[in-house]
């Protein structure tokens, strides 16, 4: 069974999720509701139909939610494509995604692990 500090090395910062939530159980909690959060889909799918103004409010929504769960890496790489469609500038934030796409898949993986 995979421990929260195993959980969060390489994908979030431990310390701060820790001093954040009170109590492991909140945050198995909050991490299995971001596994439901649709956000990432949007994103993807905003960009594929080259919708700026939805991807602007995806990207803006699951910055907001990995900066509350301390998943730094996700948070890091979504700050550079919620700027580009803040900026309208679509050609970068498809250059961007990629990382975000990478950071998201490394998540998902390592929390349905913990929270199975």
């Amino acid at each position: 069974m995979m421990t929260l500090k195993n959980c969060y090395n390489g994908i979030g910062d431990y310390d701060t999720i820790s001093s954040l939530f009170r109590g492991e159980e909140k945050i198995k909690k909050f991490l299995t509701l971001f596994l439901q959060d649709e956000n990432y889909k949007k994103l993807e799918q905003a960009l594929e139909a080259d919708d700026v103004d939805t991807g602007f409010v995806s990207a803006h929504t699951l910055k907001g939610v990995c900066q509350n769960l301390a998943l730094s890496p996700l948070y890091d790489a979504d700050v550079e494509v919620t700027e580009a469609l803040r900026a309208k500038n679509l050609s970068l934030a498809k250059e961007k995604f990629p990382k975000v796409k990478e950071e998201y898949e490394k998540a998902v993986e390592r929390i349905t692990q913990y929270v199975s």
